[in-house]
């Protein structure tokens, strides 16, 4: 693969990592995503007895909310890491690809 190549992969990973977190038409998105999964799974995560069947779909939105809230952390974390990689890989192989 050329370097040239390479760039332009890179610079559309860093920009597709930064557009996920940081969408535009609501920056917090994510983070606000999970802050009210925090807040819905203490609510969901509550016994309420008040109809068994009912509590049997409560207690599986709480395993649901639980998994993505969980899953979701992740990402984050991993997309973090990935934009903070490209960002630091990038300006080198520029440097690289202009003097070729």
């Amino acid at each position: 693969m050329e370097v040239d190549g390479l760039v332009t992969a890179l610079e559309r990973i860093e920009h597709a990592a930064r557009d996920f977190m940081y969408p535009a038409s609501k920056s917090d998105a994510p983070t606000a995503l999970l802050h009210v999964l925090t807040e819905c799974s203490r609510t969901l995560g509550h016994p309420y007895g008040i109809d068994p069947g009912l509590d049997d779909v409560r207690s599986e939105a709480s395993r649901h909310c639980a998994a993505v809230q969980e899953n979701l952390a992740a990402v984050l974390e991993e997309v973090r890491q990935l934009h903070l990689t490209v960002s630091e890989l990038l300006p080198s192989l520029v440097r690289i690809a202009d003097r070729e």
